[in-house]
């Protein structure tokens, strides 16, 4: 680690815990550092919760039980977190959070029963993040059904009842195919001219002389607003060139329509503004700036909706609203 984090004692407590007292150095030097750059997936998952805007409070539950015996009857989730859900008001949940690449999820029923019990010890709903190639569903737990032994869920049920979209704000978004932005050089002075195996290759001395966006009917488009732009950020982009005498112009456009959830262009947004290949959550936990200059990214949406860049817009409400929210 080339920065010493300010947490460094509890990071080396929390590898011990989780690897035992008896472990080689090695192995605590690397699972302090996947704990530093914030690999577990609950870093993740709160950082999507407090983004996308209806989070009011969301925080790690320490799982440290005592007495001992308390482990037989309870399972302590990751996460308590506080919504403003959308028809609801504020709900409160426990969260366990999961990653699972296999189409189907299975939880033992030993581990289902003392997350249930934990959840009425407080008298509070336990929902279950999963994480499935990028793509997050949260489900209660009792959309989980029980096969010959443990509880099963597939992804398809699990995103057709997923509460990202009513809980935290999640929404899926089309742009329209042309939609881009372009960058226009102006050649200035010509340096050199090399002959090469494909023929002349000139190289100029050239500054950018305009920058303007298009939508999906390739109008051309100059006053989006900061937030606005971000969408081209994160989404895969098609780069051609057009030459003339004067200028050559870079097009950075969209050129297949297909749709994305919020939740996972943030992942993007932030490799862009970071420049890293892996985001680091736990840094972003403890230190924002990157996260607030793109907050509010729905109102980004809305503005290319208006400009025709974005043809689709969708709030996506579960198939089945669990017991609890119809209580409230």
């Amino acid at each position: 680690m080339k920065d010493k984090p300010s947490d460094l004692e509890r990071l080396i407590h929390e590898s011990l815990e989780q690897l035992g007292w008896s472990v080689d150095a090695k192995s605590i030097a690397e699972r302090v550092h996947r704990l530093n750059i914030g690999l577990p997936l609950e870093d993740e998952f709160s950082i999507i919760c407090g983004w996308l805007g209806q989070c009011d409070l969301v925080h790690k539950l320490d799982q440290q039980q005592y007495p001992t015996t308390s482990k037989d009857a309870f399972q302590v989730p990751d996460l308590l977190a506080n919504f403003n859900v959308r028809g609801a008001g504020n709900t409160s949940v426990l969260i366990e959070v999961k990653s699972c690449e296999k189409n189907v999820m299975s939880l033992r029923p030993d581990y289902v029963s003392k997350l249930r019990a934990y959840g009425q010890l407080l008298g509070l709903p336990v929902l279950i993040a999963w994480r499935k190639y990028g793509v997050w569903s949260l489900v209660d737990l009792d959309v989980f059904s029980k096969a010959n032994k443990n509880f099963n869920l597939n992804f398809n049920d699990a995103m057709r009842n997923s509460l990202m979209s009513k809980f935290l704000g999640d929404f899926s978004y089309t742009p329209k195919v042309n939609s881009g932005v372009h960058i226009s050089f102006k050649k200035e002075k010509l340096i050199e001219t090399i002959e090469t195996d494909k023929g002349l290759q000139e190289n100029w001395h050239m500054v950018i002389d305009d920058v303007y966006f298009t939508n999906g009917e390739r109008e051309q488009l100059r006053d989006l607003s900061p937030i606005a732009q971000q969408l081209f950020h994160s989404w895969d982009l098609t780069t051609t060139e057009s030459h003339s005498d004067s200028h050559v112009v870079m097009h950075n456009t969209i050129d297949e329509e297909s749709g994305m959830f919020a939740h996972m262009a943030l992942t993007r947004l932030l490799s862009f503004h970071g420049r890293e290949d892996e985001v680091h959550w736990r840094r972003h936990l403890q230190h924002d700036s990157a996260i607030s200059s793109i907050l509010d990214f729905r109102s980004g949406i809305e503005e290319n909706l208006k400009a025709g860049i974005i043809k689709y817009i969708f709030d996506i409400e579960p198939s089945n609203v669990p017991d609890f929210l119809n209580e409230i």
